[in-house]
């Protein structure tokens, strides 16, 4: 079995209110975001590759940064993403299996580039959850009441908290699957669907839940920049 990651990285931060930068590439900690995620990944030293979709303008300015940061060109490839998150992981996916020997057995986990704080036990935890059921999506608990309103103005449903879970990343797949689930997609399905284990649900894989950390935030906003700087300043 060989471990890949591919970090998806195609935003253009219109929620960060950043208009020269996309948000995967502001500084937190004197580094950017994208680096620190996927130093994460480097350091578990068990990955024999990676891949990052990132918008096609921002090609050469992720390899320039990859460089400038000492992160392994022989181990972390740069493609472009597509028009939407889930024709970005068709990219990465057409990628790895097209340069690799890619076998039944292989693993990828798939992960948000501003997602800089996951730990060596998330990604162990998805490794082994794919290699008992398959599929692995990272969660964590709801702990407000939850509704449902069919206008937007009046309460229509109250829903049971204890059966919802707010989805992370990495959301975690045998490699030769994710591919061929991926690209059974049709144009409409591409734009709809919001995140891959879903698909894999809808198309009736087990995905087994894996329990990700308050810390693995993803950063799509200047309060989130304040949360992750108070994240860095509060770590041991």
């Amino acid at each position: 079995m060989n471990l890949y990651f591919m970090i998806l990285a195609g935003g253009i931060g219109s929620r960060m209110q950043s208009p020269e930068l996309p948000k995967q590439y502001l500084k937190i900690d004197n580094e950017p975001i994208i680096v620190k995620t996927i130093r994460n990944f480097i350091d578990f030293g068990s990955f024999r590759a990676g891949v990052i979709c990132c918008p096609v303008d921002w090609i050469e300015y992720t390899k320039a940064l990859l460089l400038e940061y000492n992160i392994p060109d022989d181990i972390v490839y740069v493609v472009p993403g597509g028009k939407n998150r889930n024709s970005s992981v068709q990219n990465g996916c057409c990628f790895l299996t097209k340069t690799f020997n890619v076998d039944n057995d292989d693993v990828i986990l798939t992960h948000d580039a501003v997602r800089p704080f996951i730990d060596s036990r998330i990604i162990k935890d998805n490794i082994s959850a794919v290699n008992e059921y398959g599929a692995a999506n990272t969660v964590m608990p709801v702990y407000d009441s939850v509704i449902r309103t069919s206008t937007g103005d009046f309460l229509s449903e109250h829903l049971p908290r204890k059966e919802l879970f707010r989805v992370q990343t990495p959301q975690s797949f045998r490699l030769m699957e994710l591919d061929n689930v991926i690209n059974s997609l049709s144009e409409d399905e591409l734009e709809e669907y919001t995140d891959v284990a879903s698909i894999f649900a809808d198309r009736g894989f087990r995905v087994r839940l894996v329990e990700g950390k308050d810390s693995n935030i993803k950063i799509t906003t200047p309060f989130d920049m304040a949360v992750a700087e108070s994240i860095i300043n509060n770590s041991p």
